[in-house]
């Protein structure tokens, strides 16, 4: 079985009585005897193990993949610290690895210690931080992306699409079934008689449905086609290409107002 080996001394005059040497000749022999390939030995010198971040300790932790056990010759070496072990127990358990200890035969970090209940804790709160940092990072992101004028996140309207920059882009192949569905409306006079236009044009949404009065509604009143963009409570104007000119937009809300208040075509 491949292994790693990790050691470290917390100061240079090697005082803590574990010197480098010490340690590394303890894991080649337990190595050794125990038919294990050691594939390499990481180490920190002259730091402390109150102290995670450590180059020694990060290359091992990033090196985890095939290799997933780590032979020391005492916990002590990884961490001197509930702090610094939490984290340790969590990057190994990420990578499905756990450690062996010359100077402590059964000890794995999988094993159940009710010591290990605060340790279980601080891990699930890290867990938890990190999710939040993340999604906090992406809120912050998109607002940024948002208050410059420039659509954040989510689908892309239909007669859009998101092009290779990551950007909001008019997508020509529906755009022109946007502008018509504007037009027409205006032609016709209510939500009945465009489903029917559209219906018997042939005309159908990006997942191959024909378009419900609901879809037509949401699409008319989709003041993102006229160039505002909204993202939580920003209203602004957006940089993307407008598919409706404001005029036509305007007609178009006022007439769904009367025709939602007369009841036309089931406008509601």
């Amino acid at each position: 079985m491949d292994v790693f080996g990790y050691i470290r001394v917390s100061t240079k005059t090697q005082m803590d009585g574990y010197g480098l040497k010490t340690q590394e000749s303890a894991i080649v022999d337990f190595c050794q005897k125990n038919n294990y390939n050691l594939v390499h030995c990481f180490k920190d010198q002259g730091i402390s193990g109150t102290l995670g971040n450590r180059d020694g300790l990060t290359d091992l932790i990033s090196s985890l993949g095939k290799t997933k056990k780590v032979v020391v010759l005492n916990t002590s070496r990884l961490w001197r610290s509930d702090t610094v072990k939490v984290l340790v127990h969590r990057e190994f358990r990420k990578k499905g690895a756990d450690i062996i200890s010359v100077e402590q035969p059964n000890y794995s970090i999988y094993n159940k210690d009710p010591n290990d209940f605060l340790i279980n804790g601080m891990m699930e709160l890290l867990d938890q931080y990190e999710r939040m940092n993340v999604t906090l990072k992406l809120s912050s992101g998109r607002r940024t992306k948002a208050k410059e004028g420039n659509k954040a996140c989510g689908n892309a309207p239909l007669g859009y699409k998101w092009n290779e920059k990551a950007k909001i882009a008019v997508d020509a192949e529906t755009a022109t079934i946007i502008e018509m569905i504007f037009k027409k409306y205006l032609e016709l006079g209510s939500l009945g008689k465009l489903k029917k236009y559209l219906d018997g044009s042939g005309y159908k949404t990006r997942r191959g449905n024909f378009f419900s009065k609901q879809t037509l509604v949401e699409i008319l009143r989709n003041d993102f086609y006229k160039g505002v963009l909204r993202h939580s409570d920003l209203i602004i104007e957006g940089n993307h290409t407008p598919l409706v000119n404001k005029i036509v937009f305007g007609k178009v809300q006022a007439l769904l107002k009367r025709n939602r208040k007369a009841g036309v075509g089931n406008e509601k």
